[in-house]
């Protein structure tokens, strides 16, 4: 029973090992290199773009690692159907139920690691990824900014001058187009001159322009003959700020009681935070359903099996998100939209075994 119980083990792990290889690589690459163009303004070393990738890897894990759990059980029963290996145990006199005590325990390993990855990992990853494109930002105002060329300043503001120099510790700018990208609303401005001071933070713009579109698509124009905001730093303490995703547990909680009475701001950081314990438990029923499908279909194909597998791991994925949505715009209360969530998966999961072994009469496809 324990040389049973082992093989079980080694082989679902080494084919959720290959399918986390391959989707780590292939995923990074693709959302990495499409992001390489917006990372390179910021001019960053050879180290701090591989430290980026490393960083992007680190936060799709959460992703991965649920989805090559799943698939690698799937392609695990399917090997054993493929070789007679399952013929053989039911000859040996093993019972389905002894199949699912290997299988509980790979889940629950595949959970820990999960909850771990979703829990502390992730958050940490953005959370240093958002530092160090901050750091970088901070980098560019070492030399006179390039002029005639659009330059990120941090994660909400872009701009364009036509003539720009380094004067003591502050930069001067002349003609000055700048974007700003706010949660609640997007402004540019025309300025004849700006300045910016970066040990203080202050950017200041003379005698200009601005237009301002909220989210009701409302449009403010208005007139200044100086206007200032701070970008950078400040003696030496960061001012960016971090979103919920980037937040560590106990920040989590100190925000959601900053945010207590704003509904909406509410509804997103309360969301995020029963996020963090309800998603690692979708590992147990999507793998058990996985099972499930893998020990009872009727096919030798492969490519069947897994594009099979992909597109079941779709529907739940984007069945969890509709309720993650719907938690987060305040239509549902949040622990109630994931307990639903679960209970219809439950339910459709259990409707599934029942069909399997009351139907089909544990009529097994070898």
């Amino acid at each position: 029973m324990k040389t049973f119980f082992r093989y079980h083990l080694r082989e679902y792990l080494f084919y959720t090992s290959v399918f986390f290889f391959l989707f780590s690589v292939i995923i990074t690459l693709v959302k990495g290199i499409f992001g390489l163009q917006k990372f390179f303004e910021l001019n960053p070393s050879l180290k701090e773009v591989f430290l980026n990738f490393g960083l992007l890897f680190l936060q799709l894990t959460s992703f991965i690692l649920p989805l090559s759990v799943f698939l690698g059980v799937m392609f695990g029963v399917h090997r054993f159907k493929e070789d007679r290996e399952l013929l053989g145990f039911f000859s040996l006199g093993f019972r389905f139920s002894d199949f699912l005590k290997p299988l509980c325990v790979f889940m629950l390993l595949g959970f820990v690691l999960l909850f771990l990855a979703h829990f502390w990992l992730v958050p940490y990853a953005k959370k240093l990824q958002k530092t160090m494109r901050f750091e970088l930002t901070k980098r560019q105002f070492e030399e006179p900014l390039p002029e005639k060329r659009a330059i990120p300043l941090g994660e909400n503001h872009v701009i364009y001058v036509e003539k720009a120099k380094k004067q003591d510790k502050a930069h001067e700018f002349e003609r000055v187009f700048l974007v700003e990208k706010g949660a609640e609303k997007k402004q540019v401005f025309l300025a004849e001159k700006g300045r910016l001071e970066p040990k203080e933070g202050v950017f200041t713009l003379y005698q200009g322009e601005g237009f301002s579109l909220g989210k009701d698509k409302t449009v403010e124009v208005f007139r200044f003959g100086e206007y200032q905001f701070f970008l950078v730093v400040k003696e030496g303490e960061q001012m960016v700020e971090f979103g919920r995703g980037e937040l560590s547990f106990p920040e989590l909680k100190a925000r959601l009681k900053e945010v207590e009475k704003n509904r909406g701001q509410w509804f997103r950081y309360l969301t995020e935070y029963w996020d963090r314990f309800f998603y690692p438990l979708s590992l147990f029923l999507v793998v058990f359903q996985g099972f499930l499908a893998a020990f009872f279909m009727k096919t030798h194909n492969r490519f069947l099996v897994f594009f099979t597998a992909v597109a079941l791991y779709v529907v739940f994925y984007v069945g969890y998100q509709l309720c993650h949505s719907l938690a987060e715009n305040g239509r549902v209360y949040p622990v109630v939209s994931f307990l639903v969530f679960y209970l219809v998966f439950g339910v459709l999961v259990g409707l599934e075994a029942w069909f399997l072994f009351k139907k089909k009469r544990h009529q097994v496809y070898l």
